[in-house]
């Protein structure tokens, strides 16, 4: 998707248990698990830090499976000490999408707050959203990209526009430099009709 505004639609999904608890981290791993497999990239924040989340461990029972995340020196992951996790499926955007084209998908959870299935798909037809439980907003979306940040540098994360003659490159590959790609979610609010970013999901893989 080159760099221009796409006409989009958001679409959530409450997570919920048999019961119709919230999930726990457990089990919302097992239901990400299920319905994307191993091939996921994240964020986890937790007490001793932000930890990039590489995938699933695939040694893990997929009824309990474990994240791989990126270490941190002089620090151990622990999933105990995780409040907040976002795990997304990497998704490379078409030049031209068509209507219905899913353009972001990701996973959230809070603990002790719940959790939520998000997609972005191309258009603002209403019939896309699935299920009783499943809601949309509509509104526009803008590709951008984030420097990542390297531990030994002393470089910061900045935020930069996708560029058009670069096709979602999601590592940044052969000019030494990485990034990940996202998409900024814009809607109209209403009093002024201002065009304000509501949400932000991210599409790359890290490098």
């Amino acid at each position: 998707m080159t760099d221009k505004i796409q006409k989009a639609m958001l679409a959530h999904s409450p997570i919920l248990l048999d019961s119709g608890n919230a999930p726990c981290l457990d089990d919302f791993l097992a239901y990400v698990h299920t319905h994307s497999g191993e091939d996921v990239q994240g964020l986890a924040f937790a007490t001793n830090g932000t930890w990039p989340v590489l995938g699933v461990n695939k040694g893990s029972p997929a009824e309990a499976p474990k994240l791989s995340v990126t270490p941190i020196d002089g620090r151990h992951f622990e999933p105990t000490k995780v409040y907040e996790l976002r795990l997304w499926i990497p998704v490379k955007l078409p030049d031209e999408p068509a209507e219905g084209d899913v353009l972001a998908r990701e996973y959230r959870w809070v603990n002790g707050v719940g959790a939520v299935e998000l997609r972005v798909t191309t258009g603002t037809d209403s019939s896309q959203t699935n299920g009783s439980k499943e809601s949309g907003v509509t509104g526009w979306v803008h590709a951008v990209q984030y420097l990542e940040h390297v531990p030994s540098s002393r470089s910061t994360a900045k935020h930069v526009p996708a560029s058009p003659d670069k096709k979602s490159d999601q590592s940044g590959g052969g000019n030494g430099v990485s990034h990940i790609t996202a998409l900024e979610f814009i809607q109209a609010e209403d009093k002024y009709g201002n065009t304000v970013v509501t949400d932000q999901l991210f599409t790359g893989k890290w490098n």
